[in-house]
């Protein structure tokens, strides 16, 4: 009993080792690296670590070079900085928290795995019809190359449902104001991609006056916009975002996957009911009750 007590006592001390050393990673298959020790990359941890079925061993980048064990194979990579530091080749790496980064076998000659901060294609336009149903007409504003095979899908989603998408890249978001006054009259709504050159409050502050001032609802990104003027938002949870990067990694771990991208399951739509009225944007019934949050 003696001995079995501090076996226990030397696992417990090996662990809290693990955690307090910078830049080590305990001898897990799975290991989390965090951009930093914000809310949001601990809640995609806490979904990787439920669809996993156990904890993982968090790394914070700001601790200096994440030192991967031998017995690791998979890193689950939470942010930009994360996403871009050099890891073995032999590691498969999930990224995702990461917007306008994108890896392929010309950026590291290991495998990886995006996991996009978006729904599905096919999601999120049939959840933009549902709040608007006479949606026919949708300028798509982005500026980054890393954003191209998404809306390269968007197209594909809008040919079954009759949705024409107007897809308007920017240089810079000096260039949204013209660009703005020269879709009047020609779209039913405004959609932000997550481009990180484009997503700033200036943007946001832009769009919504625009969205105010014609009648044309604007959809964002995030649910953080619809509280500064959005009509909704179509986006998936940190913590959903986590649970697709742990089920993309029991897949490599499975040897069912090893590059490509994966989208989260669920969505969250949020809706700003004063914004859509200042809109013109009348929302069904029931795609309000629908809704996961409603901001009255």
């Amino acid at each position: 009993m003696r001995r079995a007590s501090e076996k226990w006592i030397l696992i417990a001390w090996i662990t809290s080792l693990c955690l307090a050393v910078s830049g080590i990673a305990c001898a897990q298959e799975v290991v989390a690296v965090l951009s930093a020790e914000l809310g949001p990359y601990r809640e995609a941890l806490e979904g990787l670590q439920e669809a996993l079925g156990h904890s993982v061993t968090p790394i914070p980048i700001t601790e200096g070079t994440p030192r991967i064990s031998l017995e690791t194979r998979v890193v689950v990579a939470f942010g930009g900085k994360a996403a871009q530091w050099s890891y073995p080749d032999r590691i498969v790496l999930i990224y995702g928290m990461a917007p306008g980064t994108t890896l392929g076998l010309r950026d590291r000659k290991g495998f990886s795995i995006e996991v996009n901060i978006l729904p599905r294609a096919e999601t999120l336009l049939e959840k933009l019809k549902e709040l608007q149903p006479n949606l026919k007409r949708l300028a798509v504003l982005w500026s980054s190359k890393s954003v191209e095979d998404y809306l390269s899908e968007i197209r594909k989603a809008s040919e079954s449902i009759g949705l024409e998408i107007l897809s308007e890249r920017l240089n810079s978001p000096g260039d949204l104001p013209d660009r703005l006054r020269a879709l009047f009259g020609k779209v039913d709504a405004l959609w932000l991609l997550p481009d990180p050159p484009l997503v700033n409050s200036q943007t946001v502050s832009t769009l919504k006056e625009y969205s105010w001032s014609n009648d044309i609802p604007f959809y964002a990104p995030t649910a953080g916009f619809v509280q500064q003027g959005a009509t909704a938002s179509i986006s998936s949870s940190f913590r959903e975002i986590g649970r697709a990067a742990g089920m993309a990694a029991r897949k490599v771990l499975e040897g069912e996957l090893a590059q490509g991208t994966v989208y989260p399951e669920k969505t969250e739509v949020t809706v700003s009911i004063p914004s859509a009225e200042s809109a013109g944007l009348h929302i069904p019934p029931e795609a309000l009750r629908k809704a996961d949050k409603v901001l009255p």
